[in-house]
């Protein structure tokens, strides 16, 4: 007891000390824990969480070539790529035992009718010239509609579309809440779409559902109708085929644009897949593309950025941090000789003076290590959520254990530090005699030349 109150009497004769050993062992510790785990989160992001990633793989046309489309000249669906050549790379995959699967989409552009009207465009030209002011689209999957290159949707009235392979639905469409409003349409309507290379050719479909845009954009003006995305009809992929919009003798608008996205168990089988396509012979004007890596890429980036600045403020900080407890702790050692000779000398043990030097270490660096640790593994995650673009970093058990052993560690190291300097100090010297500085020769000054003064005083008497 008399230990502990000796070094809190301590502790309260350095108030403003005693608080900024406790604030820098806090920083020190939660900045360590916090610095540690967004590095090691992007780490995993950019190793092992890149590697395990399964890479959807999308042949596309260079932005040099898209940039030419015209909307206008049916000749534009020579670019477009067929099931004859997917199935090349298809097999060119199966042969070097690369296992993938695929989905798709296709989409031709449709004719409106009397009774249907799209969302007019800047520029429209006649139907005969751009195959039609609609775009009929098919998705061969959920994972095809949820990468729908128009933007993600969602169904704010009726019914999504039933994406089985065994589903014979022949009619049921989804407008965009746009084309809906302007026709008049509810959950139930039917309406009427042309052939893109023959009018009379009809096709009747019925409103199964209404989507909208999730990104809450709303819709570009277009030069043509058909390239307004609210303008898009998509159907399943039966409706699609049996309507014989799925065709390999079309001609001109009539040709579908087949998209195929092939998705690869590993980012190596996505290299060795994309190493054999480009033996294969890529078609011109195309390139390799991953969506899926690349948004991946997008989304750890702002982990990655803060990471790097960490690296370099996590060493700063244990130097700076550092130096500044050893500091504190020597600031809290210098001019006490005097109260560990007197403690010494009314027969306190230097095991207890220790003792009591150590706590005035302890009490402050440990309570700051705990609130900092504390704040380390509750805060962490939701500060790195804010600073990391929406990047959830977790807080590993292990990191945790680390801190608080190496934490533990450091503040006995300190407390040692002090233990040290009562150590340093040795009974047999309180005793000994204080040195008696030596007397310095005066230096006789007089004038030798002058007379003695009793000399003078013999003359005077003799006289």
């Amino acid at each position: 007891m008399f230990v502990l109150k000796n070094a809190w009497a301590a502790l309260k004769r350095h108030k403003w000390r005693s608080l900024l050993t406790t604030i820098t062992a806090l920083i020190v510790t939660f900045g360590t824990m916090f610095s540690t785990a967004v590095i090691q989160a992007s780490d995993t992001a950019y190793g092992s969480g890149y590697d395990a990633q399964k890479p959807t793989l999308d042949l596309k046309l260079k932005q040099s070539v898209q940039s030419k489309y015209n909307g206008a000249d049916s000749s534009w669906t020579k670019n477009y790529l067929s099931w004859t050549q997917y199935s090349t790379y298809a097999s060119a995959a199966q042969s070097a035992s690369v296992s993938f699967t695929y989905t798709f989409t296709e989409s031709v552009p449709v004719r409106q009718t009397s009774k249907f009207k799209a969302v007019a465009g800047t520029a429209d030209q006649d139907a005969s010239k751009t195959g039609g002011e609609f775009t009929l689209r098919t998705f061969y999957s959920k994972e095809a509609a949820k990468a729908n290159a128009q933007g993600a949707f969602t169904i704010v009235k009726g019914k999504n579309l039933s994406y089985s392979t065994s589903s014979t639905d022949s009619t049921s469409a989804l407008i965009s809440e746009t084309v809906a409003k302007k026709n008049n349409l509810k959950v139930g309507d039917t309406f009427t779409i042309a052939n893109p290379t023959d009018a009379k050719t009809t096709v009747k479909l019925k409103v199964a559902g209404i989507y909208r845009y999730t990104d809450g954009k709303a819709a570009a003006s277009t030069k043509l109708a058909k390239d307004n995305r609210d303008n898009a009809i998509f159907v399943g992929y039966y409706a699609f085929a049996i309507n014989n919009f799925d065709t390999t003798s079309g001609k001109g608008w009539a040709v579908p644009d087949l998209q195929v996205t092939f998705t690869l168990d590993s980012v190596s089988a996505y290299k060795k897949f994309v190493a054999l396509i480009k033996k294969a012979k890529l078609p011109t004007g195309y390139e390799i593309v991953s969506t899926s890596l690349t948004d991946y890429v997008e989304s750890i980036k702002p982990l990655g950025k803060l990471a790097e600045r960490l690296r370099i403020a996590r060493i700063v900080l244990l130097i700076v941090g550092g130096l500044l407890l050893i500091v504190l702790v020597a600031l809290g050692l210098v001019h006490r000789r005097g109260e560990i000779a007197t403690a010494m000398l009314v027969g306190v043990t230097k095991a207890r003076i220790a003792w009591q030097f150590m706590l005035e270490v302890l009490f402050p660096t440990v309570f700051g290590f705990a609130i900092g640790t504390l704040a380390g593994g509750f805060g962490t995650t939701p500060l790195a959520h804010q600073l990391a673009g929406g990047y959830d970093v977790t807080m590993s058990a292990s990191l945790v254990w680390q801190t608080i052993g190496y934490g533990l560690l450091v503040c006995l190291v300190l407390s040692f530090i002090a233990m040290f300097r009562v150590v340093a100090v040795r009974r047999i010297t309180l005793f000994a005699p204080r040195a008696t500085p030596v007397a310095q020769p005066i230096e006789d000054t007089a004038d030798t030349t002058a007379p003695a003064p009793q000399a003078e005083q013999t003359k005077e008497e003799s006289k």
